[in-house]
């Protein structure tokens, strides 16, 4: 092929990389996390820990929730709270596949065991009474969320942080209510929890933004590419 030729797609691969990043385009797939702790109010047990991923492919988002607290071997689920970014509508979300079968989303959440949130949060994954199948250290909660577009890292990032009227509770995007835990050295104490975390990003710190797609990447290089051959020609 001719060097002219080359230079033409080379320079065509940078318009289209330019027109991409120029629209803000988000990537198709990507990953979130979150982490839970708590509790730190005195009549409430501590080393309680949830970690939380979400994989996103288009559409849709596929969430975990795990109970991450080994001295806690009794611990169980009761609800899982969590916001979405302002842009997300509740009514445009639609969960299923939930493992443990039986668990459903509830919007809004009406919190249980973290004092009173004004206002709620958006969503609860719960564990009907009766169900019996019930999420632990050892069993993981499961479930997708398909949103009417892409999901985007904002929609999670973005999402409000959430202060509870007990004080001793710091302000969470996320929140969880954890059942039949060890009160082991721990007088007066209930045997239930709260948990309250954020969305997590590369380790740590919540954060907006776009994430550019390897597709995209490469179209950009070529125009790079397209436009030091450009430029040499002319010398």
């Amino acid at each position: 092929m001719e060097t002219k030729a080359i230079k033409h797609i080379l320079l065509a691969g940078f318009l289209s990389s330019t027109a991409i990043f120029g629209g803000g385009a988000q990537a198709a797939s990507f990953s979130v996390a979150g982490s839970l702790t708590g509790d730190p109010r005195t009549d409430n047990p501590d080393n309680l820990f949830i970690n939380v991923g979400i994989n996103v492919l288009d559409t849709v988002a596929t969430w975990t929730v795990d109970i991450a607290s080994p001295l806690h071997p009794n611990a169980k689920l009761d609800e899982f709270y969590f916001n979405l970014g302002s842009s997300v509508n509740a009514a445009n979300v639609l969960f299923g596949g939930f493992s443990p079968a039986g668990w459903v989303i509830n919007s809004p959440a009406s919190t249980l065991g973290g004092g009173n949130f004004n206002p709620t949060f958006l969503f609860e994954a719960v564990d009907p009474p009766g169900n019996g199948n019930n999420v632990t250290n050892a069993v993981n909660l499961s479930f997708t969320a398909t949103l009417n577009r892409n999901w985007t890292l904002d929609d999670f990032y973005s999402a409000a942080a959430l202060q509870s009227s007990e004080a001793t509770l710091p302000a969470g995007q996320l929140g969880a209510h954890l059942q039949s835990l060890s009160t082991a050295g721990c007088a007066g104490c209930s045997d239930s929890g709260f948990l309250i975390g954020n969305y997590t990003r590369d380790g740590g710190g919540g954060g907006q933004g776009s994430v550019p797609e390897p597709s995209v990447l490469a179209l950009l290089g070529m125009g790079l590419l397209g436009m030091g051959l450009s430029r040499k020609s002319k010398v």
